[in-house]
């Protein structure tokens, strides 16, 4: 169903929830507010790490969520005005460069061989590894999630929350798995993480669900967080960014609720905190880290046990963190970049980009972190 479509309040509605999920850990506040207290002085860099711009490449559209995948030796980006791109991630040299077709609504996924966007129609829009046209299929609805790509199927969920799957090959629908919306959900940039049995699935009111790969069947449903208030807004508990699947446990955040962390077979809780993040945990493994609402970052571990927590960047926007050997590394709604100690929380390297919000998490490839802005140009950064 195309925006137009939707009942006007519905739709004010979700436009709210998507200014207030790009919004809040920015300003504190919710996004109607008339006013915005200026940000505070950046913190200085305490424990210095050797960082740098390693290379940078604009793309012509720009889009807010839009983020980069790697797979198979390569990294893939796209832009709203349908621009996708296969790029070197070493030195940023483009591979090739192809367009949609039409604007795109969401980042790129891949598997390597197979490249899939979502456009602005609802369709599913599928390259081969050399960016020729490969099958386009409608979804029936906008796609809200990036497609996820692997083990020959791609996965999406769409704003009628519905996750479907399809063949890689050939774009033909394998199944679909349907829950009812609430009346208020986030609009946001997220993904659905997939082992070698099972899609890992967020979904709005703080619910997470395993679903059958080869099937769609539900092999077990889970309650992040429990709505609870007297209103609509009060009681949105979305799942926010992606589930992150490490081991045989899969971890999820949500806005106004809870991160907490289940075993991956059964559904079974493992550990839980009270917390509202906006932008979900980051993938990298243990510690789980994930900003809250105000900007403090927070690690855990997978009992729900604190390990540290970092309030120096309160107010900042932070998308969710990257995890890399030493750092935690965050991009923020000023197009800065934090590095963070992944040991205690220290700040040991800041670097800058265009200017523009950085909403997604970056991703690793071939030593470097590489992030997307709302202006569309990629940042390969190196911080060791």
């Amino acid at each position: 169903m195309s925006p137009a479509n939707v009942p006007a309040r519905r739709r004010v509605l979700v436009l709210a929830g998507a200014v207030a999920l790009a919004s809040l850990g920015g300003c504190g506040i919710w996004p109607w507010s008339a006013s915005k207290p200026p940000l505070p002085e950046l913190p200085p860099v305490t424990a210095p790490a050797n960082a740098r711009v390693a290379w940078s490449l604009s793309l012509p559209g720009a889009g807010v969520g839009f983020q980069p995948v790697v797979a198979g030796g390569s990294l893939f980006a796209a832009a709203r005005d349908g621009t996708v791109v296969r790029v070197d991630p070493s030195n940023g040299r483009v591979q090739w460069r192809s367009n949609a077709g039409q604007a795109l609504i969401t980042g790129v996924g891949s598997d390597g061989e197979t490249v899939v966007v979502a456009g602005q129609d609802g369709s599913l829009i599928a390259l081969d590894r050399d960016g020729r046209p490969k099958w386009s299929v409608q979804t029936g609805a906008e796609v809200v999630t990036v497609p996820s790509v692997a083990l020959g199927l791609v996965l999406v969920r769409t704003s009628d929350n519905r996750v479907a799957a399809f063949e890689t090959d050939t774009g033909k629908r394998r199944w679909t798995f349907q829950r009812q919306n609430p009346p208020l959900v986030l609009r946001q940039t997220s993904l659905i993480a997939m082992d070698t049995g099972s899609a890992y699935v967020g979904l709005p009111g703080g619910r997470l669900v395993s679903l059958s790969l080869e099937t769609g069947a539900m092999h077990w449903e889970a309650a992040v967080a429990i709505p609870r208030g007297s209103n609509e807004i009060e009681r949105i508990a979305d799942v926010v960014g992606s589930p992150l699947v490490s081991g045989r446990e899969v971890c999820a955040a949500t806005f106004q609720g809870r991160v907490g962390c289940f075993d991956a077979s059964s559904g079974r809780a493992r550990g839980a905190r009270d917390l509202s993040s906006p932008s979900g945990v980051g993938p990298g493994g243990s510690p789980v880290v994930v900003p809250d609402e105000r900007g403090d970052v927070h690690a855990f571990s997978r009992s729900g046990a604190s390990v540290w927590r970092q309030d120096k960047l309160r107010r900042r926007g932070l998308a969710a963190p990257l995890l890399t050997p030493r750092f935690v590394l965050l991009g923020d709604s000023t197009g800065r970049v934090h590095g963070l100690s992944r040991d205690d929380g220290a700040i040991a390297a800041r670097l800058a980009t265009d200017g523009s919000a950085i909403v997604a998490a970056p991703v690793a490839a071939s030593g470097l972190a590489v992030v997307q802005t709302s202006a569309g140009a990629l940042y390969a950064l190196g911080v060791d």
